[in-house]
This record gives C-alpha cells, structure tokens and sequence, in this order.
C-alpha cells in the first residue's frame, strides 16, 4: 500500500489529473488492485477509515479531474498482487491553484462553509461554481447562493455547463434549484439536474436563491456546474409589459415571456416591451394565447393588431401595406412571428433561433393595411414572437412597437361561414360542394350544444346530403334520442320560409343518402344535444345540383345529372285490370350503381289502399329491430312502420296497407362508391279494407280470412301473396287443384316416355337384322374368290426373346401383313443354344 498526501497552501486547492492509469481488476470488482482518493479532507491529520470516500478506482477507466474541497487530498493505493508486473500501474500530475472561483460571494457561514451573498454593488456580472468544478463534486453536500440586485434590477443566471447526476424527471437525488426570491418559500423558477445547454433564466425581481444539493447514489463523476449572472435594470419591465390585465401573466424564469389564457369568451391586449417607447435591443419575448380547450369548451384566437411600428430596414421610409407581399417580407433587424400551425409553434417554443412562422411582419403598417389582421388560429392556441437584435432602427415616429387585441371566441370547428354571434352555433354553406360536421368532431360535441346549418342553393337547384359519419350519444333506451339530428327542406312562399321535416334522426341510426323536395333549393339541418351524454358527432357531405324536371317521373326514364348519375321511377295507377305489381331497383336482379335516385308513386282507385310487400332485399347496410345504418343506399316509404331500410333481411320490412290510397317509394345510392349488390324487388297490392264478408262479396272480389282485406279475385292462385302480413290464404285454396293437375303431367310423362322407348326398341332391331344379313353376303363373295392357305400353329415365343431378336424390316412385316394375314417364314438368330423358326 502506497499513501501519496497533497497539501495546498493557504486559499488555495489540490488539483489532479491522471495521464496513465491501468490497474488489475475491472470498475466492478477491484478486489487486487485499486485506488482511493479522499478529496474532502479538512486536515492532513483526519483519520482515513472515518473520511468520506470520493471513489475507488481499477482497470483501465482514470479517475475524472479531482479537485480538493479543502486544502488536503490523500490517495492511496492498495495492491495485493504477487509479482509486479510493468504494463500495470498509473501516472497523474498535481498542482496548486487558487480558490478564488470557488468563492463566489460573500460567506455567509464561515470560511469553509459553501453558503454565500452575492451582492450587485460589489459585481454586476459574474459565475458561480459547483464546490469542486470541474472535478467531481462532493457527495452529501449542500451549497446556497443568494443574490441581491439593486432596484428595478432583475437577475439573468445563464448556464455555461451543467452536468448533474440525472436521477429521474424530478431530480429525486441531485439537484440546482433556482427560487424567485430570497427564501426557499419563494416561487421555484426551475429544478434541474442532469446536462443542462445554455439554458437561460431570469428572475422576476431584485433577488433569487440558488440551491444545490448532492446525495449518495452511484455516480459516474459528474463534474458540476459553471452558471454565470448578471444583474441590469435593461432587462424588460414586466409588470409594465403586463399592463395589470387579468388572465396575462409573466412565464416565470423567462426575460418578457407572456401567456394569456382565456376566461371564456374574453378580449386581452399584447404589447411591445416598454410600448409606446422604443423597444429595447437583443430582446425576444414570446406570446402564448390560450383559448379555453375541454370537454365543454373549445375557442379559437382572433389577433388583430392595433398598432404597428417594428422597423427592420434602413430605410425609414419604409411602410409595408401589400397584403401579396407578406412571403417576401425579410426583417432582419426586428420582426414579430405569427405561429399557428402545429409545428410552427412547436418549433418556435423550442428554440428562439430559427423559428419559421406562417406570417412575419415588420416596419410600419398603416391601420387600413390587411397586414394588421385579423390572424385566426386553426386551434385553440396562437404563438406570437417578437424579437430584435442588437441594430435599433427609428423613424422619429410614435408610437414604436406593437400593440395587438387578443380575442376569444367559441370554435365549433365547423368550416361554414359563421352567421351567429362567437357563442352561436350558426352556419351557412352556399358553395357547390363541400361538408358540415358536429361541433369539435371528431371529438366529442359539447354538452347543451345547438347547432344550425343552412344549405342553400338557387332557383332550379336541388341539394344531396350524405353521410360519411353518425355516431351520437348511446344512452339507455328511454335516453336514445336525447341528442338528435333533423333534416328540413326549405321553401319559399311569397318571400316567407316554410319548413317541412323530412326526419329527425337519433343514436341508433346513420342516416341513408337523402335529397331536397321537389321545389326545394335550400336545406336546415339542426343538431341538438343535451346534458346527459356526449358522442363523436357526425360528419355530412352536401352537393348541390340542378334540379329534377318532374317531382315524380310520369314514366320510367333516366335523366344524366352526370357520370354514373341518373333519375329514374314512375307514377303507377292501380286499376281493376291491374290490381297488382312490382317496383324494382335499376337493373335488378342485376347490381345498382352509386349516385341513383329513384321514385314511384301509386295509386289506388278511390275508396282502396296499397298493401305493400317486400318480396327480395338485397341493400347495402345493416338494419335490425332497433337500428339502421343505411349510409350507401337507402329505401324510404311514405308512411311505413319505419322511416329507412337497407340490409338483406326482407323480413324487418313488414306488409303494411297504407293510410291512404296513395303511397310514394324513394330509392336513393350515394354518390360516392357503392358496393352494388342487387337492390330490392316490392308487390304492390290494391286492396280494400272491411269489416264483414258481405262487403266482399261480389264475383270480382276475393275475402282475405285473416287480414279482412278485399282484393280483386284475378289474385287467387296468381303465385303472390297478396293478402298481407302471415295471411296467404289467396294461395292455399289453391293445394287440391295443383296436386291433380301435377298427377295428370306425371300420367302423361310416363306415356309419353313408354312410347319413346317402344319405338327406339323397334328400330334397334331392324337395324341389327340388317346388319347381320350383310355381314352373311360378304362372308359368301370372298369365299368364291381365294382358297385360304392352311397354317401351323406356332409355338409361343416370349416377348422378351422374339421381339428383341426380330430384324426391322421382319418387324414391319409382322407388323404390316399382307390380306391373306400369312407372314413369310422367319429365322431367328441363335440364342442360348437354341435355334427356332417362328410363323405367324
């Protein structure tokens, strides 16, 4: 073991620094050799097994720059190897420098303590130092540092390099904490640990407290800090700045920093620093303008400015009043930034050195000039920056500047223009296409919200609505149609509105593809919801478009509004000749196209109604008992059970008669993509409602026996039910007369079939007997002809010993024989001692 002890003279401090160090052992485990260094000695004498530790150290990692906290630091190193070996070992070098940097001020608890005033009539500008910068500073320790400016001073503290132990986000362990005042019940302008960059604080008064405390956790030598201060009263006035408006406060720490914060519905005012004077130089001051932003509340800034005087060029002259040239505005001397975009402003509040801002303004702007505003933020926040450098350019004018009026007003987040006042949820749309929405959407609508949105087109126009989303509050089922949307088509008469509901919509419906009446330019859609809930809202798309000719068409036709679009339907009269039909969808069976808007109407002769089945449904869409989502294509049926339908389940349609004898079916698709299954095929059904068989009872009429309706006696049998909802009794009459007419075609197949088959037997026979004597006659002429040559049977031959052996042209021959079917002679070569002739 080796002791190696340091002793500095008076006021001044050991300082060592490691030039070579490579010990045995690794930083984890220096159990054969290491070193020990104690640098908070107060004494030479001070026992070393009861001092505090500064580090021990092996391997090849140096200890960092030590300096001694006092004038004494010891080192010792230990070694428990056997044979010394060169490679290991270390070499530092020491010296003796003065402590006057570590005094910063006036000690305030004796020589050796760390506690200190730091006066402004004794040094201006200055810099503090951690106890043992840049050395490893002390573990365990408490340093405090009051300054004290003069009046009207504030107090600039600017780090020059920080690097404390960073034990989590609130500095648990160490720690520099900067108090807004004198005492530690002072406000706290900042908390910090780990690496701080060139930060930079402020007080806002004459005087500020500075604490720094270390604890015991493992380290890995951070060295502490260098904060530098000065105390001026050039620094801006911030009450001045402030004015005494209420909801306009100083962002603590920060030179002229300002936010103003809404207090629903509010107007406040910015200034220039020292406004109307001049501003003063090397100056940026930042304006965050918060409107309200929550469940129930959401605002937009409105900025407009009053005046405007922040000259930037030479030129005093210079007066900046075309709106066209803001982009080519430069301002290199002063400017004010105007940041309302997302990133702009997140980018501006992060670093005042390059910010870009979707509007720079600077010289003077006359008060008719679009430059002054209004400026409106997309959100509920706006950034304003103002900043100059070190260059003042004056005209001689007053007042220099700005001055800007900060309003608050709802935002609906709704794209119309606004016909209400800032409170009033009032829009109105007038251009060919676009989209109104919920407020806030996609969050959630407020609370208690009602909101109005007009659509309005021109003589001879007409407007489609279609929905892209509708989701409003789910309560419970008495609570399902607290919030609600209503569609109403408008009408003039005479110069006086009239409005007719076309439907109110709730939560457990997205509402189908919908159109203005026929003589209705223009739209109301009113949402309204409640205190109970809140939902994501709705989003709706609006065209508006030349108008049908004919409310209904008289016959089938398609009238192009478009590519893909078209009019079509018909007026149907039901007649005693034609007391029954169908109403199809374009195409069916075939798939229907998007951007289709299809009506019927028919009617019943007087004193009869319309009974109405679905036969097939095949629409895009869900409906069930308790909702229906019918977005791309909707069927709407004046007066039925329910307002839309859309699915693949006929059966949530149930027959119905109408009230009275005339009923109007719409087909519409949005104009958008649509899938296009088959669409929808209906019966229609006159009928007559009574009470006894003896008002049915004529030879053309037929009694329903369970629904009690009257229809023509051409539907008995006709395949269709025609007498409504679970009665087919039209059809059943019809069982016996199907069966005897289905045993007559069996009777007559079976005939028909044994004939068939009796004469294709006969024919079968001639034709074999024919054949047979044919076969005889042939047999007779070539026997008179040739003699056939008598042959000996041969002996059979394998495959495997004739077919290999047999020369080609003997093959072909085999192969190709002649009409008598003799082959010649043939001789085989010899094969296993065997010599054979084969004939064939």
């Amino acid at each position: 073991m080796c002791v190696y002890t340091f002793v500095a003279g008076p006021r001044q401090r050991v300082k060592l620094e490691f030039e070579h160090f490579h010990l045995a052992g690794s930083s984890e485990s220096c159990e054969i050799e290491y070193v020990d260094i104690y640098s908070e000695l107060e004494r030479v004498e001070s026992d070393l097994l009861s001092a505090s530790l500064g580090g021990r150290y092996c391997g090849t990692v140096s200890p960092h720059v030590r300096i001694s906290l006092h004038r004494v630091l010891v080192l010792v190193f230990h070694s428990r190897a056997r044979e010394v070996d060169r490679q290991f070992g270390f070499r530092g070098r020491y010296s003796f420098i003065p402590d006057t940097k570590y005094q910063a001020g006036t000690p305030l608890n004796g020589e050796d303590g760390c506690d200190f005033l730091i006066e402004a009539s004794k040094r201006k500008k200055g810099a503090i130092f951690s106890p043992t910068y840049p050395g490893t500073y002390p573990k365990n320790f408490h340093c405090s540092y009051l300054l004290k400016g003069r009046a009207g001073q504030r107090i600039r503290l600017f780090f020059r390099d920080f690097d404390i132990y960073f034990g989590g986000e609130h500095c648990p362990y160490d720690s520099v904490t900067i108090f807004d005042g004198p005492t530690t019940s002072s406000p706290i302008i900042k908390k910090v640990c780990g690496l701080q960059q060139r930060t930079e604080l402020y007080s806002v008064g004459t005087e500020a407290l500075i604490h720094f405390n270390t604890t015991n956790p493992a380290k890995a030598d951070p060295r502490g800090f260098v904060v530098e201060y000065e105390f001026s009263s050039r620094f801006v006035d911030v009450a001045q700045l402030l004015h005494g408006q209420k909801g306009v406060t100083h962002m603590r720490g920060t030179e002229c920093d300002v936010r103003v914060e809404s207090n629903r519905e509010t107007t406040h005012y910015i200034y220039s620093p020292k406004y109307p004077e001049m501003y003063p130089p090397n100056t940026t001051c930042t304006y965050i303008l918060d409107g309200l932003q929550g469940d129930q509340n959401l605002e937009k800034v409105i900025l407009t400015f009053e005046e405007f005087a922040v000259l930037s060029d030479d030129d005093s002259a210079i007066v900046v009043t075309d709106p066209l040239s803001l982009d080519d505005i430069t301002c290199p001397a002063a400017w004010v930034g105007i940041a309302i975009s997302d990133a702009t402003m997140k980018a501006t509040l992060s670093s005042t050195d390059e910010s870009n801002f979707e509007s720079t303004l600077c010289e003077r702007i006359p008060p008719s000039s679009p430059l002054r505003g209004p400026y409106v933020s997309t959100g509920p926040r706006m950034v304003v920056q103002f900043g100059t450098t070190d260059k003042l350019i004056t005209d001689g004018l007053h007042p220099s500047g700005f001055k800007a009026k900060v309003e608050f007003k709802t935002d609906f987040g709704v794209t119309g223009e606004s016909i209400g006042t800032s409170n009033e949820c009032l829009f109105r749309f007038r251009s060919p296409m676009g989209f109104f929405n919920s407020p806030r959407y996609p969050a959630n609508y407020p609370l208690d919200t009602n909101c109005t949105y007009f659509i309005e087109g021109k003589p001879g126009q007409q407007i489609l609505i279609h929905f892209e989303q509708f989701a409003l509050y789910v309560g419970k089922d008495e609570d399902r149609c607290k919030d609600w949307l209503e569609i109403y088509d408008v009408f003039q008469d005479s110069g006086d509105e009239r409005l007719v509901l076309q439907e109110r919509y709730c939560s457990d419906t997205l509402p189908g593809p919908t159109v203005s009446a026929f003589g209705a330019y223009a739209m109301r859609v009113v949402f309204s919801s409640d205190s109970t809930g809140s939902g994501n809202g709705f989003k709706a798309l609006y065209e508006i478009r030349p108008a049908a000719k004919e409310d209904i068409p008289s016959h089938e036709t398609k009238e192009p509004r478009g590519e893909g679009a078209y009019r079509c339907g018909r007026r149907i009269r039901a007649s005693e000749t034609t007391p029954t039909g169908f109403v199809m969808s374009p195409n069916y069976p075939v798939k229907y196209n998007k951007d289709v808007h299809c009506d019927w109407e028919i009617t019943a002769r007087d004193g009869y109604k319309i009974l109405l089945t679905m036969v097939k449904m095949e629409i895009e869409g869900e409906m069930s008992a308790n909702k229906a989502h019918c977005q791309k294509a909707v069927i709407r049926v004046s007066g039925a059970p329910r307002p839309e339908y859309c699915g693949t389940n006929q059966n949530v349609f149930t027959p119905f008669v109408t009230k009275n004898n005339s009923v109007r079916i719409s087909f519409l698709t949005s104009p958008d993509k649509v899938n296009g299954l088959k669409g929808f095929n209906m019966s229609w059904t006159e009928v007559r409602e009574v009470n006894e068989m003896s008002e049915c009872s004529s030879s053309n009429e037929y009694m329903c026996t369970y629904s009690k309706l009257c229809i023509s006696s051409m539907l008995r049998c006709n395949g269709d039910a025609n007498c409504g909802y679970q009665d087919d009794t039209d059809e059943t009459h019809c069982a016996r007369k199907e069966s005897s007419t289905d045993k007559t075609i069996v009777i007559a197949g079976v005939f028909c079939g044994g004939t068939f088959l009796f004469i294709c037997i006969f024919f079968c026979y001639l034709f074999k007997s024919k054949l047979e004597r044919k076969k005889k006659r042939q047999r007779s002429h070539g026997s008179r002809h040739r003699h056939r040559q008598p042959y000996r049977s041969q002996k059979p031959v394998g495959k495997s010993i004739a077919d290999s052996e047999l020369p080609s042209p003997a093959t072909s021959r085999f192969v190709h024989h002649d009409a008598t079917g003799i082959l010649p002679p043939i001789t085989l070569h010899t094969i296993a001692d065997q010599d054979q002739t084969f004939y064939g």
